[in-house]
């Protein structure tokens, strides 16, 4: 499908390298998974305190610490049963919808090298 000219929902790829991610950016983890940053780090006084600071810590000047939403896809209908959301899988298996979806609080870490490239889409 062509996107429509001047479509805001019009987008295109390209690739950066992770120290030039920012908050904000959407990054393509494989398989078109795509996760919005959440932050970046390239030094421990970038980092907050924590776990995430001692691993910025360890690893730069060489690595990238990003931290990325971690929204699972969910690829089932959704239909309603009882007042309840139910995903129906391929073998016709309902599941309550609360045991496929992410938390809304996920995060994952990923350990980019500094001059590696990332697959983002513009916006």
């Amino acid at each position: 499908m062509t996107p429509v000219p001047n479509d805001a929902r019009a987008r295109s790829t390209y690739r950066i390298p992770a120290s030039d991610l920012a908050a904000g950016d959407l990054v393509d983890t494989g398989g078109e998974d795509w996760q919005q940053v959440v932050g970046v780090y390239l030094t421990p006084e970038s980092a907050p305190a924590g776990e995430v600071h001692d691993l910025v810590a360890q690893v730069s000047p060489r690595y990238v610490v990003a931290q990325l939403t971690d929204i699972n896809a969910v690829d089932s209908e959704v239909v309603f049963r009882d007042g309840s959301a139910v995903l129906i899988d391929e073998d016709g298996d309902d599941q309550p919808l609360d045991s496929q979806i992410s938390a809304q609080d996920g995060l994952r870490t990923y350990l980019y090298t500094r001059y590696e490239l990332v697959t983002v889409r513009a916006s």
